[in-house]
């Protein structure tokens, strides 16, 4: 179990790096590596599809900019997730940089892309909410 720790470890150090073809010889000589990384960017895309969707929801109910503290509401009453202002707020700031939303003095608003994004996922997941 502490070996693999350490490989982890390692491995975290690596991707932080950049290195590609040091990060291609760790996945080569620890396969296993793969599916963790794998998983941790899987959750961390669905958190942000949850916060694009939730902006989404609020935008259309609100009719304009959102507030970070109606994201968090819309996520813990419309999609049973419990993130904080900050939690919520840096996945914000993460999905700007992607060009997905856009902040504004009176809160936070989808791009058409960010919309498209919003929309698939309601539609993918609408059961799981009604």
């Amino acid at each position: 179990m502490a070996k693999k720790k350490k490989i982890r470890e390692e491995f975290d150090t690596i991707f932080k790096s950049g290195n590609e073809k040091a990060i291609k010889k760790m996945l080569d000589k620890y396969p296993w590596l793969l599916s963790e990384v794998s998983s941790e960017m899987e959750k961390d895309m669905g958190e942000q599809q949850k916060v694009i969707a939730a902006l989404g929801v609020m935008e259309d109910e609100l009719g304009g900019t959102v507030p970070v503290d109606e994201v968090v509401f819309s996520l813990k009453v419309d999609f049973n997730a419990r993130l904080t202002e900050e939690e919520v707020l840096k996945v914000l700031k993460d999905v700007e940089e992607l060009g997905l939303a856009k902040r504004d003095e009176d809160g936070w608003i989808l791009t058409r892309e960010g919309g498209k994004i919003c929309d698939d996922y309601l539609n993918k997941n609408l059961e799981n909410y009604s």
